[in-house]
């Protein structure tokens, strides 16, 4: 995914918070898409309500079951690691 085609989706939701998530690394779609997959977009629900949320995720382990991902925006999320 490209910053362009970003934007555009951001643009089609609705103006919540971002949060980034990458399993303690730095995700580089050009080089990680091979072993981790397409760049992430879902919507994260926490204590401090809904985000958006950006990168390498799986929908549970985020920082279950305080948060967890309710809807996948671009891209598909694993249930678990």
């Amino acid at each position: 995914m490209n910053s362009h085609e970003l934007a555009k989706l951001l643009l089609t939701l609705p103006d919540l918070p971002v949060a980034t998530h990458a399993n303690n690394h730095t995700y580089k779609s050009g080089n990680d898409v091979n072993s981790h997959g397409q760049l992430k977009v879902g919507l994260l629900e926490t204590y401090g309500g809904q985000h958006i949320v950006i990168g390498n995720m799986s929908r549970m382990n985020i920082n279950k079951p305080n948060w967890f991902i309710s809807s996948m925006l671009h891209g598909e999320a694993p249930q678990e690691w």
